[in-house]
């Protein structure tokens, strides 16, 4: 009997000691358990706590300073844009490194690609005064030039609107020293060359305030076939005037140009009525149309007929594609008014004029 006690008394110690090691681990496991609770309380409560603040802070600014709460709403919402587009540009950053191609992006995609590459420099200085202690105070600052330090993602509408007619004056402005460069490219022309006959024909028909078609541009595109026409061999000056026409960087006229012809693309995918109110003004504006002072139909038929150009350009016609906002643009009713008020009406020079300047 007792040999038997003996013997039972290990597995006894051993069950016992097994079942404290398991009441061991059961009390781990609801430790963490309870301390995951916690912690997640915890940084629920701080959430709920910021968000309260946050709210209350609004609520004050709107109360007495709303001008202040309308800024502050307008980084808070650009913000969410910003976050959207900046995530965008990176993908397609990353993608397009490793072999990836514009052509298989959507419009809105190459938009957001478009934007945060040409504009990164603006987006300093929101990004670091909304860091700043009390940076409602500085805003200000930022919203009284809007097209000098503000992206469109935290504009309103009548903002972006300004900002969009002055660079529309630039444009036009800049349309007539692209003329003037277009039409010293096509006095070099050979006098026996079809397409140069044409180019006289637009140049006469652009400088009696005339509209031009879509079918006499396409008869001189193979003018910006040729060699003299790629973007390298161009001159600086006469590029530059390009990429002011074309809201481009001139240093970085070729790429920018590059994605603006697929946005194009996409864009010749689908109709004008299909877009928005909004995205046909913009795209209006790009153009170099000035959608203000037309109806929604008038700016429909002026998209659809730059997607009908668009169609018939290819990757050779990229200079072609530069110039489309001048031929298209310059002399378009929408910018009769604007042309006035800035005094601009285009006049061929020759070198007879320059040889006798009181002619």
């Amino acid at each position: 009997m007792l040999s038997r006690q003996l013997v039972s008394r290990p597995l006894l110690l051993s069950c016992h000691s097994s079942s404290y090691t398991h009441y061991q681990q059961s009390d781990h496991n609801e430790l963490c358990k309870f301390g995951i609770r916690r912690s997640s309380s915890l940084v629920d409560r701080i959430k709920n706590t910021a968000a309260r603040g946050k709210n209350a802070y609004l609520k004050f600014l709107g109360r007495h300073f709303p001008t202040l709460y309308q800024y502050q709403m307008q980084v808070l919402n650009g913000v969410l844009d910003l976050k959207r587009d900046a995530l965008i540009f990176f993908q397609m950053t990353k993608a397009l490194r490793t072999g990836g191609k514009l052509s298989t992006y959507t419009r809105q995609e190459l938009l957001a690609y478009q934007e945060i590459s040409q504009q990164k420099i603006k987006l300093v200085p929101v990004v670091v005064i909304t860091a700043l202690p009390f940076s409602v105070l500085f805003l200000p600052l930022l919203f009284a030039w809007p097209g000098i330090f503000l992206t469109s993602h935290f504009m309103s509408d009548a903002q972006r609107t300004s900002v969009e007619l002055n660079k529309l004056e630039h444009k036009l402005s800049y349309c007539q020293s692209v003329l003037d460069d277009f039409a010293l490219k096509v006095e070099k022309l050979p006098s026996h060359k079809r397409s140069r006959k044409t180019a006289e024909e637009i140049l006469d028909k652009l400088e009696k305030g005339l509209s031009i078609r879509v079918s006499e541009i396409l008869l001189i595109a193979d003018i910006f076939e040729d060699r003299k026409y790629r973007m390298h061999n161009i001159p600086y000056r006469y590029r530059m005037h390009l990429a002011h026409c074309n809201e481009l960087r001139i240093k970085n006229v070729t790429r920018d140009n590059q994605i603006q012809f697929f946005i194009d693309k996409a864009l010749a995918k689908s109709t004008a009525s299909a877009l928005t109110d909004s995205e046909l003004k913009w795209t209006c504006f790009k153009h170099g149309a000035n959608p203000t002072v037309m109806s929604r139909s008038d700016q429909v038929n002026y998209i659809n007929r730059w997607i009908e150009f668009i169609n018939q350009v290819n990757e050779t016609h990229m200079p072609l594609l530069l110039h489309g906002v001048v031929f298209f643009g310059y002399n378009h009713p929408s910018n009769l008014k604007m042309k006035e008020n800035l005094g601009l009406k285009w006049k061929r020079k020759s070198h007879h004029h320059e040889r006798n300047p009181n002619n």
